[in-house]
């Protein structure tokens, strides 16, 4: 039971919405969150988006003390800091580790 506590605690699922991570990730993904505002630059990051309910999915760029910068991987199509600035790391929700979902492409996000 303390172990489901912790893990509901430390981890997050998320379905990935849109094609802005394309081809890294697809519309209709589910990905494990590592709930942990600190995530090393180049991976993927959950964020709040303070202008809707919806969170975004997004690759960290760079950081400042306070702050991340955010891109999407489909420039094309992304919405992220090109646009919008830094976002706020308390807005971070957490590091995308693992895609779960779809079976066929499951697999580790940690590394590039």
């Amino acid at each position: 039971m303390v172990s489901a506590a912790l893990a509901w605690v430390v981890f997050q699922r998320y379905e990935v919405v849109g094609d802005s991570m394309r081809p890294t990730l697809l519309h209709g993904d589910r990905l494990l969150i590592l709930r942990w505002r600190w995530v090393p630059v180049g991976q993927i990051l959950v964020v709040r988006d303070a202008r809707s309910p919806d969170d975004l999915v997004k690759r960290l760029i760079r950081r400042s003390r306070s702050s991340v910068w955010i891109e999407g991987d489909n420039t094309l199509v992304s919405t992220d800091s090109r646009q919008m600035g830094w976002f706020s790391k308390t807005g971070v929700v957490g590091w995308a580790i693992y895609r779960y979902y779809p079976p066929n492409r499951a697999g580790s996000l940690i590394g590039g």
